[in-house]
């Protein structure tokens, strides 16, 4: 295998890629199997089911022309096969330093991989013609759909059921990945891949949360992270199988809202449900680092949940420089604060997230906030844990 042949195959797997599995460059130019084809698919808005049959067929259509299309284009380029000339037992090809045994087993494998993607571009259409028969009743999707009509084999009044839906403004839709979406209308839960779509009834389906997974974005800021969430949809419709949706934990609130079934959480799994809880957690990370601000012993109450003792102070202790380390303006500086403890720290995020603006909310840690009561204005590292007196009296006289 010479250097161009090298990088033809290379080139050629990097396009299928871009093809099955568009990045989103090639989405924004229009270079997606749904864009090119668009005036033969129609628009998803008028006609989602009808849409999508056409969508996955079409895909399927595309991707069995792949191997083949590279076959091609390799043997008008490229006929190191087609020319390959009997070797002597004591030869070595020179493009293929392998015995004659071996290059003859490599040819071989090489024509029945030629034959085998002729065959499937062949039966791949010859499915697509089967599903296309009876207004597309054999096609995977309208087999799933007759499944939940009352009538046997009747499709058509769970399609403009769907269809009616999907034109409605109030729908949850949030694009998973480059190959799959997750829509959730009024009573229905469904989920659009490659080849195929999942449907759930809301009133017949459980929803579960599988796993929660973590991710660090950044090197430097462990705070800097990414939750992902799986979620298991179960419908009780029997013969309709099982799917997953994996969303980012920041989307769940949004999709639940619009769901009319709840979504169990074991107790096990923990999230953040929204911005707001991330920020909650940052928020107490940061605090963490802060000195330790002695008090009296508390017994009240947080004076906004009523729930959590108070367990953190705001006692200026910032030195008030910007990032470039130059003083800032009488306005811009952290003030200090004379009310007693009186909030816990995760009622204090929130207060601090809630008086923050939603487009800046890379930096909201940097920002600054006013006390509930006295609103003298502090920044997060205003904040501090407090530990009772008594406490720290006991801990010195015991060492």
């Amino acid at each position: 295998m010479d250097e161009s042949e090298l990088l033809f195959n290379l080139f050629y797997f990097l396009l299928c890629m871009c093809v099955i599995y568009p990045p989103e460059e090639f989405q924004r130019l229009g270079f997606t199997i749904e864009q090119v084809f668009s005036s033969f698919l129609g628009e998803e808005y008028q006609d989602f089911v009808g849409y999508h049959l056409r969508r996955t067929s079409l895909n399927l259509f595309v991707h069995s022309c792949l191997p083949v299309t590279y076959f091609l284009i390799h043997r008008l380029k490229f006929s190191v096969f087609a020319t390959q000339q009997p070797l002597e037992d004591n030869e070595l090809d020179p493009d293929f330093p392998m015995p004659q045994e071996a290059v003859a087993f490599k040819t071989l494998t090489w024509k029945m991989a030629q034959r085998f993607s002729v065959l499937a571009m062949l039966a791949v259409p010859a499915l697509i013609f089967k599903w296309h028969q009876q207004n597309w009743r054999r096609h995977p999707i309208n087999k799933t759909l007759a499944k939940y009509s009352n009538t046997p084999g009747n499709y058509s009044a769970v399609a403009s059921d769907i269809n009616t839906e999907f034109r409605r403004q109030d729908i949850y839709k949030k694009k998973l990945n480059s190959i799959s979406t997750v829509i959730a209308t009024e009573n229905w839960i469904i989920k659009t891949t490659m080849y195929n779509v999942n449907f759930a009834h809301q009133a017949n389906t459980s929803l579960s949360v599988a796993k929660a997974e973590t991710y660090n974005i950044s090197h430097h800021d462990q705070n800097d992270t990414l939750q992902m969430i799986s979620i298991v949809v179960q419908p009780m419709r029997q013969g309709v199988s099982d799917f997953n949706i994996r969303i980012n934990a920041l989307e769940f609130r949004s999709l639940e809202d619009r769901l009319r079934r709840p979504i169990t959480i074991p107790s096990n799994i923990q999230f953040h449900r929204s911005v707001i809880d991330r920020f909650v957690d940052v928020f107490k990370a940061q605090v963490a680092l802060n000195p330790i601000f002695s008090s009296e012993p508390i017994t009240d109450k947080c004076f906004a949940c009523m729930l959590a003792e108070p367990n953190i102070k705001i006692n200026k202790q910032c030195s008030d420089l910007n990032r470039a380390g130059a003083p800032l303006t009488d306005e811009a500086r952290c003030s200090n604060c004379y009310c007693r403890p009186m909030w816990c720290v995760e009622c204090l995020a929130r207060w601090f997230a809630a008086r923050q603006s939603d487009i800046d909310r890379e930096v909201w840690l940097e920002q600054k906030c006013t006390c509930p009561m006295c609103r003298a204005k502090f920044c997060v590292l205003d904040v501090s844990y407090i530990r009772p007196t008594a406490t720290t009296s006991a801990d010195e006289d015991a060492s």
